[in-house]
């Protein structure tokens, strides 16, 4: 009988002290879980202290001998709040998110959870009974105290007890370390959140010295805009079974967002969702595809109050539309086609939002009317067809711009009304970007006498854009559509708008194009530091002289080829050159009839 109220003493306790330190780690999860319990809001964030508190107390009470009693009273006291609420919510239909082990064990709160917490009654209650005597008050029956149990027990009693508690012991441990990474690991999965973003952007590219030259602009993940967009039919949450077309049957545009319930930056995304799916119904219809169980996603679905929660199998309908990670989100347009990129990542997604419910347009490139920085604010168009936007040459009206800053405010081009603008396309992944940073504090530091306004407009998240620390409005467009409106072709690179709103520059690429405009200065000089301006090979003109080592160390010229050459200028640290790499060996093994010869000039 002591043995086995020892035992049952250590299994609560525990149990307790586990809860107790993990809720403690993750009190804003607590908070929520109390919320969806129905506690008000007022009540569950000094609950969300006190519960936790309350927890480990009952676990260290059960430990001595002459607590144990209490320690069993506070338990049972504990276990019985967790047994009513719990059965209080699934009578009216409801499961919660128990959040019973913080961030170790969150599941919505069901039948499994009501016998478990039972059981642990059971155990708690078995305490109370047996550990009193006649009066009910006593502690000296509650079993043996831990050192005398130690000593009355046998050898091979005392091993198995020693492995057990050795076992508990590697419980409580991991839970600590566990909750200890997830809580120092929140801003790591938000990191990861944004080098996914920017990886499936093409953004990060690596520095190669010796390189001047401009990233590429990043290549629009998922299926081409304008095609058939895949069909499914998923179940719901409810046992509901859901199509594509009956999603678009409203006539809008849906957005199909891919998510897991293991993915942080996902659960992070929800309340917002949830807030979306609310405002803009009337201009989006906002699907969330989940991977995962019904009972996995329903607490989600119910604690954010989401609708439309579709569950695939694996990651199928996905894979489909070519979204490779989560969270990520792509629009279909009310007739059945892709109306946008895959958006990779939070802020890429909030930015996709924001354009399709009408902050932003919902197309690659806008199309300006009149107004750019001035009287009218140039509001952005999108041709029905959904064809791409003639680009703005110089002389012409300026394609809006009207973006979310890194603290999600949204900023205009309109806002520049009066003076000039330098308006610069950013990728923070982008090593020559990284480069040219010194240089351009400097400039904001000190900007010459009649210099323009800085806007930049930038890929990435925005703890990547902060960290470069540039004082200059940064506006996010994930995916590069103002960039392609205004004849940008990678980063660094800028053009200059006039304080009438009109193109006043040719776009000028690379670090000395963008500095000699920001310094009033002939881009096309820019190189040639200030002398004549070089001279650019155009079709049907003589090639210029390629005199260059082979990897071997032979000399390699040009104008000995008797063969049509095509050049391509490689650079072996480039992402989109290495994603070139298989087609390029197929295109050796196997050339077609009458292809010319192939030259990598690389760095």
């Amino acid at each position: 009988m002591d043995t086995a109220l020892v035992l049952a003493r250590l299994v609560l306790a525990a149990v307790f002290v586990v809860a107790g330190f993990a809720k403690l780690a993750d009190r804003e999860g607590s908070r929520r879980g109390l919320e969806g319990f129905g506690l008000p809001k007022a009540a569950a964030q000094p609950v969300s202290l006190l519960l936790p508190l309350a927890e480990i107390a009952v676990a260290i009470l059960l430990l001595p001998r002459g607590t144990a009693w209490w320690g069993g009273v506070g338990a049972l006291v504990l276990l019985g709040l967790f047994i009513g609420g719990i059965a209080y919510n699934l009578a009216k239909g409801n499961h919660p998110d128990c959040h019973c082990f913080g961030q170790l064990h969150s599941e919505p709160a069901g039948w499994p959870t009501l016998i478990r917490n039972g059981v642990l009654a059971a155990v708690a209650l078995y305490i109370v009974a047996v550990g009193r005597d006649l009066f009910g008050f006593s502690n000296e029956d509650a079993g043996y105290s831990l050192v005398a149990w130690i000593g009355n027990l046998s050898t091979w009693e005392l091993i198995a007890s020693i492995l057990g508690l050795v076992a508990i012991a590697a419980i409580v441990i991991e839970g600590w370390l566990l909750v200890h990474l997830l809580g120092q690991n929140g801003r790591v999965l938000l990191r990861l959140d944004a080098i996914e973003t920017m990886a499936a952007e093409g953004g990060l590219l690596p520095d190669v010295d010796g390189a001047d030259a401009p990233s590429p602009a990043p290549r629009p993940l998922g299926l081409p805009e304008g095609s058939p967009a895949p069909p499914f039919r998923l179940e719901g949450i409810f046992g509901e079974t859901m199509t594509l077309d009956a999603l678009r049957s409203p006539g809008k545009p849906v957005m199909l967002l891919f998510s897991d319930p293991g993915c942080g930056p996902c659960n992070a995304l929800l309340p917002d969702l949830g807030r979306w799916q609310r405002e803009h119904a009337s201009r989006l219809t906002i699907a969330l595809v989940s991977r995962g169980g019904a009972e996995a996603n329903r607490g989600k679905a119910t604690e954010h109050g989401l609708s439309h929660v579709l569950l695939q199998k694996d990651r199928e309908v996905a894979q489909s539309y070519q979204a490779n990670g989560t969270p990520a989100a792509v629009i279909v347009r009310a007739d059945g086609t892709i109306g946008s990129p895959v958006s990779a990542g939070a802020e890429a997604i909030k930015t996709l939002v924001a354009r399709t419910t009408g902050t932003l347009p919902l197309q690659a490139a806008p199309v300006a009317r009149p107004g750019g920085n001035g009287a009218n604010g140039g509001q952005p168009m999108v041709r029905d067809n959904g064809a791409q936007a003639p680009r703005a040459g110089v002389g012409e009206i300026a394609p809006a711009i009207e973006l979310a800053d890194l603290e999600g405010k949204t900023v205009s081009l309109a806002d520049f009304k009066g003076q000039k603008t330098l308006v610069l396309f950013w990728n923070p992944g982008c090593g020559f970007c990284r480069r040219m940073g010194d240089e351009l504090k400097q400039w904001e530091a000190k900007p010459p006498k009649n210099a323009p306004k800085l806007l930049i407009v930038s890929t990435g998240t925005p703890e990547a854009n902060k960290e470069l620390g540039l004082a200059s409005p940064t506006v996010l467009d994930q995916g590069f559509a103002i960039g392609r409106a205004y004849g940008a072709s990678g980063t660094p690179s800028a053009v200059l708008v006039d304080a009438n709103g009109k193109i006043a520059s040719e776009v000028a690429v690379g670090q000395p194009g963008v500095m000699a405009l920001a310094t009033g200065k002939d881009p096309a000089k820019a190189d040639s530091g200030g002398g004549p301006a070089v001279k650019t090979a155009k079709k049907g003109d003589k090639a210029p002289a390629v005199k260059l080592k082979d990897l071997a160390g032979n000399q390699f010229d040009l104008a000995t080829q008797k063969t049509d050459t095509l050049l391509v200028f490689w650079n072996p640290g480039c992402g989109f050159c290495r994603r070139m790499v298989d087609d390029i060996k197929a295109w050796e093994a196997n050339p077609p009839a009458g292809a010319p010869k192939l030259v990598l000039v690389s760095t």
